[in-house]
Formats: C-alpha cells, sequence, structure tokens
C-alpha cells in the first residue's frame, strides 16, 4: 500500500503496530509520528505511538501522546489506562488511580483498569479497596492470571497468607510458566514457615528464568534458613 500511496496514514499506523509487536518500537515511533505528521487527529496512532514510547522508557514523551489522544477522543478508555500506567511508573500514583476510575466510568468491564487500578491503591496502602479491585477483574475474567497473582500480593500484605497461596496457585494454574507467581509462592510458603515447599517454588522460577535475581536471592534465604549455607 505505501508503495502505491506513501502517506496513507493508515497503513503507516498498522505497519508501526506490527514493528512494536516485532520489538523493533524505535522503527514503531518513527511510522506511527509519520502517520500523526499526515493526519494530526489521528486518535489510535497517539494513543499506540504512546504504547512504544512508554517501552521505550519515555514516560514524558508517553504521557504527552496519551493526552493527546484524549483531547482527540476524552473518553477513550483504552487511551485512559495507558495514561494511568504511565503515571503509575512516573510515581504519579494519585493521578494514576484518576486516569483509571476515568476508564472504568466510561468502561466499567475494563478488566485491566480494575486489576491496574487495584496495584497502585495496594501502593498507597488500600490493601481491602485493592482486594476488591482484583476481584472486580476476575468476576469479569476468571482466566486473568495476573489479576490472581496481584490478588495474592494484597492477600499477603493483608496476612491472609493461605487465601494469598490459593490466589498464586490460581494463577499457576492458568500459566504455569508465570514466573512472578512462583516466586511469589514461594514467599508465602517462607512466610508459613515452610522452607522446602519455598525453595522448590524458587526453583521453579529460575528454571522458567535463570537470571531472576529476586528468586535467587529468595532462594538462598531459603537455604540459609534451612541450614544450607554454602548453597545459600
Amino acid at each position: 500500500i505505501l508503495n502505491l500511496d506513501p502517506n496513507n496514514a493508515e497503513a503507516l499506523h498498522l505497519l508501526g503496530i506490527i514493528s512494536y509487536q516485532e520489538g523493533k518500537n524505535e522503527n514503531a515511533v518513527d511510522l506511527m509520528s509519520r502517520a500523526l505528521d499526515i493526519n494530526p487527529d489521528f486518535t489510535d496512532a497517539h494513543s499506540n505511538l504512546g504504547i512504544a514510547l512508554h517501552d521505550l522508557g519515555k514516560l514524558d514523551e508517553a504521557v504527552a501522546s496519551y493526552r493527546k489522544a484524549l483531547d482527540i477522543e476524552p473518553n477513550s478508555p483504552n487511551a485512559l489506562g495507558n495514561l494511568g500506567s504511565a503515571l503509575r511508573d512516573l510515581g504519579k500514583l494519585d493521578e494514576a488511580v484518576a486516569s483509571y476510575r476515568k476508564a472504568l466510568d466510561i468502561s466499567p468491564n475494563f478488566v485491566g483498569a480494575h486489576n491496574n487500578l487495584g496495584t497502585i491503591i495496594r501502593e498507597l496502602g488500600n490493601l481491602d479497596e485493592a482486594v476488591a479491585s482484583h476481584r472486580k477483574a476476575l468476576d469479569i475474567d476468571p482466566n486473568f492470571a495476573s489479576a490472581h497473582n496481584n490478588l495474592g500480593i494484597a492477600l499477603r500484605d493483608l496476612g491472609k497468607l493461605d487465601e494469598a497461596a490459593a490466589s498464586y496457585r490460581k494463577a499457576l494454574d492458568i500459566n504455569p510458566n508465570f514466573v512472578n507467581a512462583h516466586n511469589n509462592l514461594g514467599n508465602v510458603f517462607r512466610d508459613l514457615g515452610k522452607l522446602d515447599e519455598a525453595a522448590a517454588s524458587y526453583r521453579k522460577a529460575l528454571d522458567i528464568d535463570h537470571d531472576f535475581t529476586d528468586a535467587h536471592n529468595n532462594l538462598g534465604v531459603a537455604l540459609n534458613n534451612l541450614g544450607k549455607l554454602d548453597e545459600a
């Protein structure tokens, strides 16, 4: 299409999405920026440009792209959700919460927004509300492994260790290679004094990702507590 029509904004945008999906973020930014030079009111291109910039660590530029998308389409739940994620990574947690809440006002079944909102609320110390948000996400999508994992984190913070372990196990039933869930389950086993089971969970995490620093450290702690000092 671009050979025939080099200024086709839709084709440039879609080619940019493919580049992003291939991990070629710089190329994705270039293609989507070209699409926006041709059509400055292209909401999806602004929003998707923000995603590529976010992955490149250019958070302020990502926020600017999401805001441009929202200037054109103020009620875009996806742009609001993406803006919330960028604001969270910038440490602007209250603004991120507001963005997710607005997205959910527009789209109450936006499962990712419920899950992400729960994560930020937990970071702000509102654990019961965080649990409620993750449960809402799971009411919408019971097979959302990330929400089960995040629910487990909130439940562990509340001291509900058995419930936390059950949440991590559900996440792993859905995605057996969910490395963070293996590591988090190990943490609960360690809290419960089940050190052999904790070590086994950390080892499963490391079988999947040998460079997972936290799992190496946690395994060392468990082995140390088991008296296996050389292994630790």
